[in-house]
């Protein structure tokens, strides 16, 4: 079973169906759950053996749609319960 990483990012509204479209136009490279539709902020899950392809992707994202306060994990139990609303 491969390990899973995480990554916790904030967009814009407007861009969480863009982003997850993206994902899933990759080849369902990443999943992404949204934690706070309000604040929009989202949750991507992504095999840990493809967080380089996912950090590029997110890079290349930010250079067209505000992403910010971007925070790495690898255990979806270290953050869930602990996301700050």
């Amino acid at each position: 079973m491969n390990e899973m990483g995480h990554v916790i990012l904030t967009l814009d509204r407007k861009d969480i169906s863009y982003v997850r479209f993206i994902l899933e136009g990759y080849g369902g490279l990443g999943v992404i759950s949204t934690i706070d539709a309000y604040l929009a902020k989202v949750r991507i899950a992504f095999p840990l053996s493809q967080k380089d392809d996912i950090e590029s992707l997110i890079n290349a994202l930010s250079k067209e749609i505000s992403i910010t306060n971007i925070n790495w994990t690898k255990n979806h139990a270290c953050c869930s319960e602990r996301e700050e609303k």
